[in-house]
């Protein structure tokens, strides 16, 4: 049996991943993904703040900076899981949307399902930073516009392409470790794992790179074999 052709839709979802990493690695460029980075950087500061919660911590606030970093401020709770949620966290938000987005109504739903939890977290959490806080009143009202407009394999497309770019969050994390230990004194996840394990920062973030990327495989396998594979109709009786 023949495998099924990727749809026009899906290769579009390829082209615009691979062409999100190249822009990552420019300088300069990265600009570009600045909007897809303060998404990326609400949810992987709410996977902070839940893992936090649930583990009888209290969040204060999230703040989210213009130039796409974030931090949630915590007191009590489990500092290792807190620590460990946002990339794990965020990849897991991001295979939860490529699965559900899989068709039309599903997609919509996924969307506006995103929507009302950044917006509960805006209302809830986020404070300080004027982008932070523009940025993701921008982007509820985006994912409700899409839910509420788009159709076909647009939604189709821009459900998956965030669930990717959830997903791939985590491997923009090298990068980042890279950079911060280079450059500056800033403290990331990785560090405050190094710090309570005496593992490398190095060690986690390769981590959580190699897990997102299972998750945008896994993800991408199932949901496009879902998607493709339609259930059989019975033959009609003459």
């Amino acid at each position: 049996m023949k495998s099924n052709p990727l749809k026009p839709h899906q290769v579009a979802i390829i082209a615009a991943t691979l062409t999100s990493l190249v822009l990552w690695a420019v300088p300069g460029l990265h600009l570009l993904m600045l909007p897809l980075q303060y998404l990326n950087t609400h949810f992987h500061e709410l996977s902070h703040a839940l893992v936090a919660t649930a583990t009888g911590g209290h969040v204060s606030t999230i703040n989210v900076y213009a130039d796409g970093s974030g931090v949630t401020n915590i007191s009590g709770g489990n500092w290792f899981l807190a620590a460990s949620a946002g990339y794990i966290g965020a990849a897991i938000i991001g295979a939860i949307i490529m699965q559900v987005g899989r068709n039309e109504k599903s997609a919509k739903v996924t969307l506006r399902a995103l929507a009302v939890v950044l917006a509960f977290v805006m209302i809830l959490w986020v404070r300080g930073d004027l982008a932070g806080i523009l940025s993701g009143f921008a982007w509820v009202a985006a994912l409700f516009y899409a839910s509420s407009y788009a159709k076909g394999p647009t939604i189709l497309f821009v459900a998956q392409f965030i669930g990717i770019q959830q997903c791939l969050n985590a491997v923009h994390s090298l990068y980042e470790l890279l950079q911060i230990s280079a450059l500056t004194e800033r403290v990331s996840d990785a560090k405050i794992l190094e710090n309570q394990t005496h593992i490398p920062a190095m060690a986690w973030a390769v981590l959580w790179c190699l897990f997102s990327l299972a998750l945008v495989t896994l993800g991408l396998r199932r949901a496009w074999s879902t998607a493709a594979s339609p259930p059989s109709r019975p033959a009609e009786s003459r």
